[in-house]
C-alpha cells in the first residue's frame, strides 16, 4: 500500500505583491432581461477599450406581452440587478429592454432610471430614453415604428413615444408573444419594407432588444432610402456617449469598429456619431 507524502506547510509568496491600476478601459453595465441572448450583438459595436458586464433580471414566468413587461420594469428588478454590477465600477448602467422601460410611460421610464441611479452609480440610460434621444438629435420627428410585439404592446410603444413629444406616422407588428430572438433576419427586413407604404416618415425605428438586426441595416437604408435605427443600436450608442467614450474616430488597427465605421457604413450609425459630436462639442462650449 502506498505512503501518502506529507505536504509542507503553506508558505506566504516572499516578494511584494504588486496590482495593476486600471487603464483606459471604459467599463460599461449591462442589465438585461432574463431570457436575452443577444450579447455578442452588443460586443461587435465596441471600440477596443470599451468593456461590457452583463447582469440578468429572475426569471419570470409567462408569455412576452404587457404583464411580463411591467414585471421587467419594476424598480425593485432593475435596482437588485444595478447593484449586482457596483463592483465593476462602471461608467454607466444600461437597462437593455425596450418594453421593460417604455410600458409604463415616460414618467415610469424616468422612475426607473431614477431607481437606478440611486444605487450609485454615475449614469443611467435606458433603451426606451436611448430610443428617444436617437430620434430627436438626429432630427426625426416623424417616425415609422416595427415590433415582434403583439398589438397591445406596440400600442404602448406608440404611447411612448407620442407622449415623449415624437410624431408616429405609422406602426406594424408581428404579433409575437415569444420566440422574439430568433425571428429571422429576412422576416424583419420584410416588416421593415412593410413600414415603407409610410411615405411621411423621416426615420424607421425596429423595437425590441431580441431582435437580430446587426449586419442588416445598411442594406434596409440603402432599399429604403432613409436612415433605419434599431433598439440594440441606440442603447449601446446613448451608453457610449453617457460613458464618455463617442466621439471616436476609427484608426486603420480597428477598421471594423462598427459603431464608427462598419454594419457597414449605415447611414443611421453616421447620423448617431454625428450627433455625439455635436453634444460634446456643444458640451464644451
Amino acid at each position: 500500500m502506498p505512503v501518502a507524502l506529507r505536504m509542507q506547510r503553506p508558505q506566504p509568496y516572499r516578494w511584494e505583491i504588486e496590482f495593476d491600476h486600471p487603464g483606459q478601459e471604459v467599463s460599461i453595465g449591462v442589465v438585461v432581461p432574463f431570457d436575452f441572448s443577444l450579447d455578442w450583438e452588443y460586443w461587435k459595436y465596441l471600440p477596443p477599450e470599451v468593456e461590457l458586464h452583463f447582469t440578468r433580471t429572475p426569471h419570470v414566468n409567462g408569455q412576452v406581452g404587457v404583464a411580463l413587461a411591467k414585471a421587467l420594469w419594476r424598480p425593485t428588478v432593475a435596482v437588485k440587478a444595478t447593484k449586482s454590477l457596483l463592483p465593476v465600477n462602471p461608467r454607466v448602467v444600461l437597462y437593455a429592454c425596450s418594453s421593460g422601460s417604455f410600458v409604463k410611460g415616460v414618467a415610469g421610464e424616468r422612475e426607473l432610471r431614477a431607481a437606478m441611479a440611486e444605487t450609485g452609480v454615475p449614469r443611467v440610460v435606458t433603451s426606451s430614453s436611448a430610443m428617444v434621444d436617437a430620434l430627436r438629435m438626429t432630427g426625426r420627428q416623424k417616425v415609422a415604428v416595427v415590433s415582434p410585439y403583439t398589438e397591445r404592446l406596440t400600442s404602448l410603444l406608440v404611447d411612448f413615444l407620442e407622449e415623449a413629444e415624437l410624431d408616429v406616422t405609422s406602426a406594424n407588428f408581428l404579433g409575437l408573444n415569444r420566440g422574439m430572438s430568433t425571428v429571422s433576419k429576412a422576416t424583419i427586413a420584410d416588416l421593415v419594407h412593410q413600414a415603407d407604404d409610410d411615405t411621411e416618415a423621416e426615420a424607421v425605428f425596429v423595437s425590441c432588444t431580441a431582435l437580430r438586426t446587426y449586419g442588416i441595416v445598411a442594406q434596409l437604408e440603402r432599399e429604403l432610402e432613409r436612415p433605419v435605427f434599431t433598439a440594440n443600436q441606440v442603447s449601446l450608442w446613448a451608453a457610449l456617449l453617457a460613458a464618455g467614450a463617442l466621439p471616436r474616430t476609427r484608426t486603420d488597427a480597428e477598421p471594423e469598429w462598427v459603431m464608427g465605421d462598419a454594419d457597414p457604413v449605415a447611414r443611421s450609425t453616421r447620423l448617431l456619431i454625428s450627433a455625439a459630436q455635436q453634444t460634446v462639442e456643444h458640451g464644451a462650449a
